[in-house]
């Protein structure tokens, strides 16, 4: 009886400290973000649940960068401190967020301990790494001429460091334009009207959807008498052969029209003839 007895009372301590010391929550997640994965979103938020513990008081939490931390008492960093009540009520889900302004080489976690009633924390878990990119591309360029004899032009110089595609347009950044590979150089279309200023509009891209832009003007102008005279030029003549079918047609025409009507003057007399003939 002595044996069993021990027994029981040997269970019933494990078991009591089981419950007191079981600090595991409902739920631990990011709602912004997904680890291992680069966003360009700044804003990191992290959620936690857990249901109504008598034994919890509350939460210390922060965000690490580089590593995860263990949040107990021989951590001397900063950290956040958040009751498990508002005004005696159990609040059953916390959240926390940061920005953060990187170029997403930086890992980023989230700590969190349980305080008991005692004050004492309780380290649960880490939760990350978290990667951020919210820096754009990098010196967008491309060069256009400042006057062209020819609303056709070539973009030269097309790039942006980091950059993964583009989007050009003559009337804004992104407006009426798709999203393509970068090339370096590209035949583009203008404003055809003479003496019109064109302004084009380039936008990039990372992988991420971080964008830079820049934009230059050309201007469609005619600016010498040669110009002037290889428009005149261009306009479509008739070779040889041409001018010989015209000529053979304007003849045919002619000798028709002779052979059907002839007018004939003889002294103060005028009268006509038909011809039978041709």
């Amino acid at each position: 009886m002595k044996k069993i007895a021990m027994i029981a009372i040997a269970l019933f301590a494990i078991t009591t400290n089981g419950n007191t010391t079981s600090w595991n929550l409902d739920s631990f997640y990011s709602t912004s973000h997904t680890e291992n994965i680069k966003s360009s979103t700044s804003e990191l938020e992290v959620k936690w649940e857990s249901t109504e513990n008598e034994d919890w008081f509350g939460f210390w939490c922060a965000f690490s960068e580089g590593s995860a931390i263990t949040l107990d008492d021989d951590y001397e960093g900063d950290y956040d401190e958040i009751s498990a009540r508002t005004l005696g009520i159990w609040e059953n889900n916390w959240t926390r967020s940061s920005p953060f302004t990187d170029s997403g080489t930086t890992a980023y976690y989230f700590n969190l301990s349980v305080v008991d009633i005692e004050g004492d924390p309780h380290p649960v878990s880490s939760i990350g790494p978290f990667f951020i990119d919210t820096e754009p591309p990098g010196s967008p360029r491309f060069t256009v001429p400042e006057t062209t004899n020819t609303p056709n032009v070539i973009l030269d110089n097309i790039g942006a460091v980091g950059a993964v595609d583009m989007c050009i347009s003559n009337s804004g950044f992104g407006v009426g334009c798709g999203w393509e590979n970068i090339q370096e150089s590209k035949f583009w279309n203008i404003n055809d009207e003479l003496n019109s200023i064109t302004t084009i509009y380039i936008q990039f891209r990372d992988d991420v959807d971080n964008k830079a832009t820049v934009s230059a003007s050309t201007t469609y102008t005619i600016t010498s008498m040669t110009e002037i005279t290889g428009l005149v030029q261009s306009v479509p003549t008739l070779n040889e052969w041409g001018q010989i079918m015209l000529a053979l047609c304007l003849l045919i025409f002619g000798i028709g029209k002779w052979g059907r009507l002839r007018y004939v003057v003889s002294g103060n007399t005028e009268y006509t003839t038909y011809n039978e003939g041709i």
